[in-house]
């Protein structure tokens, strides 16, 4: 099965299915991972209908959202009806979920120096708020394929599918595979970061190792996350999932 899918506004959109998990394997074509989708085309939209995608969840701040443009965003011309967009009328209209991992009390993080990539990561992690129960809900609750994204699709969306398939038993030698998977994509979303202004600013401030994608560093953060939680399971309960919520990711996501 086709892991990457190419689309002409996105530099890093991949299923996470296939990897082999407790009681069977992920499933293909439910759960993908992805930089921003506020440049996607008509030919993407119609790319992504034929995936079955009901579900976007966007983890950047509000001030990504906010000067990236979120008034009109291209997926929701799946479910519309009328118009140019009738090819995509009878597909179920996409639900949006905002759950911005990074927030007012952890941003600073990113751009302290002292601490390594993972450390940083494991400090988001212990300070998401709300963000990452919400994200993990939508995944469970959605009716058809679910895309979470941040702006990258490596540091945000890389914790949430480390703590996912973890939590669904995915070795951690997967895991680490998944998120290094970006490092062949950086150069393009490295240049498609750079035609927005205000990351451009931002650049000035974020440590260079923030556009790696290494091994060493996923597997420092799952040392770190097991060492303060146990498991990845124990961090979502600890982060408010519920056990119900727990078992309906499962139901939605493993296949035997």
């Amino acid at each position: 099965m086709e892991r990457e899918i190419a689309l002409e506004g996105c530099a890093n959109f991949r299923d996470v299915g296939g990897y082999p998990a407790d009681g069977g394997h992920i499933a293909w074509r439910r759960l993908f991972r992805s930089d921003a989708l506020h440049e996607l085309t008509p030919a993407d939209v119609a790319r992504l209908a034929e995936l079955g995608l009901t579900t976007v969840i966007d983890l950047r701040s509000d001030f990504e959202r906010g000067h990236d443009g979120v008034a009109v965003h291209p997926l929701t011309a799946l479910g519309s009806h009328g118009g140019d967009l009738r090819a995509h009328a009878d597909h179920p209209a996409v639900t949006f979920v905002h759950a911005p991992i990074i927030n007012g009390i952890n941003g600073a993080f990113m751009a302290d120096t002292e601490l390594t990539l993972a450390q940083r990561y494991a400090k988001i992690m212990a300070s998401t708020g709300t963000a990452l129960a919400d994200a993990i809900t939508a995944i469970a609750d959605s009716p058809g394929a679910v895309v979470f994204h941040c702006a990258a699709g490596k540091d945000r969306t890389g914790l949430v599918s480390a703590v996912v398939l973890g939590a669904l038993g995915v070795s951690d030698e997967d895991i680490v595979a998944d998120y290094a998977m970006t490092g062949r994509n950086l150069v393009a979303i490295d240049a498609r970061l750079r035609r927005h202004a205000a990351y451009e600013n931002t650049y000035q401030y974020v440590p260079r190792d923030a556009m790696t994608a290494d091994d060493e560093t996923m597997r420092d953060l799952i040392t770190h996350l097991r060492a303060r939680h146990g498991t990845m399971t124990a961090l979502l309960r600890e982060a408010g999932v519920s056990d119900d919520v727990l078992t309906r990711l499962r139901t939605a996501l493993v296949r035997a």
